[in-house]
């Protein structure tokens, strides 16, 4: 912990994942960020595999590392996730989750590649139950794996643990998140009610679902004998084994913070929003939003968000803005020159809106920004633009 904590100093986070005794994070501007155990060259070969790359997702396994660039291509580096690499190769890949001697990534086209140790058949049961299926979602554990459809039904590798319990308590439900961990799983539906069956050695599933009642939960994860949510409000929850106050100390951390996103093994990572990107309580179809510009801080640039007759504009060195946006039809983007009011730049943004979640996106193949206008994601509805000259 304190590897990864040095590495982030000073540092806008906007992904993590915790492997076991090492940490990977995600920088606001895509630097991919390692430290910790080193012992199948997971951390030193996962930097350099990214090295000068900008990655947009991270995923730590046992003893393994996963990346996935800018560009759709994935980076792995550690034990067992080499023939995923392979099955990926040429392929663009949007998400990863590495698991122990194994690996699950999922293509633009929403098709599943599962490679590596397939002893409790958690490559050949979850490629069986995805085929033919648009996948959207992948959580890969110790000896399990569990995927969601673009329609949010609950896909698993094998009938055992806590997976079948909760496979068959979702059969008639919309799953929008889930995490399988060895003898325990977590999910939530699209009603924000957790479900969490298995292991109950330190209270990680009965105290996990007492912290949850009356709550709407939005995410999940489980590590080593411990179990995590995140209310609809950013709370963060925990229950479980707490040797090492993996529960209590990353409690007590976030306590009165706004959680964004969190993952744990034995210990436990989270980020949580500053204060001044609090754009504060916002309505559906609503992205807190910021511009950033490169080059001479004095040459300050707007972006002008315009939908017929209604513009909303940000500035440059701004504070960030609630800003609406449309679903139904596309969004004019242009940049100029604050002092000048010159328009140097024009294009098109399409936003999409999940009703089920409240996440706000951008399809970036409708859309059409201008070349030198790219933007990242540091939590689900917050967007910082970049202008670069």
């Amino acid at each position: 912990m304190s590897g990864i904590l040095e590495a982030a100093e000073g540092k806008k986070i906007r992904a993590v994942s915790a492997g076991n005794g090492f940490s990977l994070a995600l920088t606001e501007d895509g630097t991919l960020l390692a430290a910790g155990n080193d012992s199948s060259q997971q951390v030193s070969g996962i930097l350099e595999a990214a090295k000068g790359k900008k990655i947009r997702a991270v995923s730590a396994g046992n003893s393994s590392a996963l990346a996935v660039t800018e560009d759709g291509t994935l980076l792995t580096a550690g034990e067992g996730v080499e023939p995923l690499a392979r099955a990926a190769a040429g392929q663009k890949v949007t998400v990863a989750s590495g698991g122990s001697g194994f690996g699950l990534a999922v293509t633009e086209d929403g098709t599943l590649l599962a490679a590596g140790n397939d002893s409790s058949q958690q490559v050949s049961g979850i490629l069986e139950a995805a085929k033919g299926k648009k996948i959207r979602a992948v959580s890969a554990g110790l000896g399990e794996s569990a995927a969601l459809t673009e329609d949010g039904t609950l896909l698993i590798s094998r009938a055992w643990h806590g997976l079948a319990e909760l496979a068959q308590a979702v059969s008639d439900k919309r799953v929008v998140d889930v995490c399988a961990y060895g003898p325990r799983a977590l999910a939530v539906t699209d009603g924000g009610t957790l479900l969490a069956f298995g292991a109950q050695e330190h209270q990680e599933t009965e105290g996990i679902l007492r912290a949850a009642e009356g709550k709407k939960i939005m995410a999940v994860g489980a590590g080593w004998y411990l179990s995590l949510a995140v209310t609809e409000d950013g709370t963060l929850l925990a229950a479980g084994n707490d040797r090492f106050q993996q529960v209590s100390g990353i409690l007590e951390a976030t306590a009165g913070k706004k959680v964004t996103a969190v993952s744990g093994e034995e210990h436990v990572l989270a980020i949580v929003q500053e204060a001044d990107q609090d754009c504060g309580p916002l309505k559906p179809r609503q992205i807190c939003a910021s511009l950033h510009a490169s080059g001479d801080p004095q040459d300050a640039y707007a972006l002008v968000l315009k939908v017929a007759d209604e513009q909303q504009v940000l500035t440059s060195g701004g504070p960030c803005k609630a800003v609406d946006t449309q679903s139904a039809q596309a969004t004019h983007v242009i940049v100029r020159r604050a002092v000048t009011s010159q328009d140097i730049a024009s294009g098109s943004a399409y936003f999409t809106y999940d009703q089920t979640t409240g996440v706000v996106g951008i399809d970036t193949a409708k859309s059409q920004l201008p070349d030198q206008l790219t933007y990242q994601r540091s939590d689900s509805n917050r967007f910082t633009f970049t202008w670069t000259p």
